[in-house]
């Protein structure tokens, strides 16, 4: 190939990659090369500490949580933007600087050199010097095509979130997913790597970052928590009060333990602390101890083999539909079946149990997270539930001895059978018989006889049980046979 010739296809990706459309780009960028060398130019230039500069702005923190975290997803999205252009005019540079010789040719492309010496240039020039020309040409042309278009990175959405809550977490937690997260990707860029970014910042993003403003709906409470005696319902609503006005309180009283509900099972521990939660204006994290061991509570380190985040953490961000959420640090905590490391004497439940005494300690209250290496602190409500009382089995355990005489109770007794056959008639059955209709089209007119009601109802006046899991199981049942029977029904039609 002529020089002349090379020199011309050199120009006219050279144009193209400054703007002018001659042919698509994208034929010859190498957009994976060029992220990977944004990355390190990142990890070089400590990306992170460019977004200190507006978090320090002087109304910044004066915002509500909302705007702080718009702002800074504002602020971060464009640092990521100006970091992949500042890259490409490095580069621009580094080529101007150290392309020499042969980039002379440049001028005649861009018409820097008088008509008169080009061709004699042209004609003189070495095919060598000239494709040296043209490949410095292309490294060129393709910056200036990234400096109009940078290449979005894949992990770009979680860099941008973590920026905007960045404010929000401590130190520790800040320097580890900056160092050993981030920054490990953008070095070394290994499928493994990737693979902890978007497990861990899953899980950082959604922590608890602010204290939510609570205000008690004795409203909605009344209407969810209807058929509760009306002594239980004065000291759930009780202590709804006391803990809002806690929370509000500074410095905090001492002493702060957590409450503990027990009972029958199906007397409704579990369904108050879920609508106390919910006239709180806050979420309800649930954590059920069920033959877990520390490794199950706490979780694993998330390079390990088996990592897992572990059912606490899980508790405490359940609540978050995506990692764009802000979650808050007032939420109710219920740790259920908590009576179950009373009972058992091995190893395993002594040490989750040592564990919980630990961190229900008002003056402790936070556990260590292997998988994102740094402190979780607990919601400030927390509630126990169980179905026996602590305070009679605390004498035989003297960890636990310590605690129950700090511990409030609160006794659920069972419902009346009143409330019992409201529940059955206005709640349980009607939602049943949706349930059923919703299967198909045949069974869209579905019902129970008045005979099998006045069973459930027969039942309700003969059953011991306080709960209301008798009654759930019972009622199943009837459903169950009325649906058997019209099923037999259909078949001897059909068979007909």
């Amino acid at each position: 190939m002529k020089p002349l010739q090379q020199f011309l296809i050199v120009l006219l990706l050279f144009t193209n990659a400054i703007g002018i459309k001659l042919v698509n780009a994208e034929e010859f960028t190498n957009i994976w090369s060029q992220r990977k060398s944004i990355r390190n130019y990142m990890f070089e230039e400590r990306f992170f500490d460019r977004i200190d500069s507006f978090e320090t702005l002087a109304n910044y923190h004066d915002l509500n949580i909302e705007e702080q975290v718009k702002q800074g997803r504002q602020g971060t999205k464009k640092a990521l933007n100006d970091i992949s252009v500042e890259y490409a005019q490095t580069q621009i540079k580094k080529y101007g600087v150290y392309g020499g010789m042969p980039l002379a040719a440049t001028g005649l492309l861009l018409g820097q050199l008088p008509s008169h010496l080009s061709g004699a240039i042209l004609s003189s020039a070495s095919p060598v010097i000239l494709t040296l020309a043209g490949f410095l040409l292309i490294g060129i042309g393709e910056q200036f095509y990234y400096m109009r278009e940078p290449p979005r990175l894949p992990e770009a959405d979680l860099v941008i979130e973590y920026g905007a809550k960045r404010h929000l977490l401590d130190q520790v937690t800040r320097a580890y997913l900056e160092e050993s997260v981030f920054y490990r990707f953008w070095q070394t860029e290994s499928v493994e790597q990737y693979d902890k970014l978007i497990r861990v910042m899953d899980k950082v993003l959604r922590l608890p970052v602010y204290a939510k403003p609570l205000e008690f709906n004795q409203s909605l409470a009344n209407e969810k928590l209807l058929h509760f005696s009306t002594t239980l319902k004065d000291r759930l609503y009780r202590l709804a009060f006391s803990e809002i006005m806690i929370q509000k309180m500074s410095p905090r009283p001492e002493g702060h333990y957590p409450v503990y509900f027990y009972g029958p099972p199906g007397t409704g521990k579990t369904f108050a602390a879920e609508h106390l939660a919910r006239a709180m204006d806050t979420n309800l994290a649930t954590l059920t101890l069920d033959s877990a061991n520390i490794d199950d509570i706490i979780g694993t380190a998330p390079d390990s083999q088996e990592a897992k985040p572990g059912s606490l953490l899980e508790a405490i961000i359940a609540n978050t539909t995506s990692n764009q959420d802000i979650n808050h640090n007032n939420q109710v905590l219920l740790i259920d079946e908590f009576d179950r490391l009373f009972m058992g004497s091995d190893k395993q439940s002594q040490d989750v149990l040592a564990f919980f005494l630990k961190i229900l300690d008002p003056t402790y209250r936070f556990f260590y997270s292997p998988y994102l290496r740094t402190n979780i602190h607990l919601p400030d409500t927390i509630i126990l539930a169980g179905n026996t009382d602590i305070h009679s089995i605390s004498t035989q355990n003297q960890q636990l001895l310590a605690m129950a005489s700090r511990l409030e109770k609160i006794q659920f007794d069972g419902f009346s059978n009143q409330a019992r056959q409201e529940i059955a008639f206005h709640l349980m059955i009607p939602k049943m018989l949706k349930s059923y209709q919703s299967i198909s089209e045949d069974l869209a007119d579905f019902s129970i006889p008045d005979s099998d009601l006045s069973r459930i109802e027969d039942f309700i006046h003969s059953d011991t049980d306080p709960g209301l899991r008798s009654l759930e199981k019972f009622t199943h049942e009837v459903f169950e046979t009325h649906l058997q029977e019209r099923r037999q029904a259909g078949i001897a039609h059909w068979a007909q």
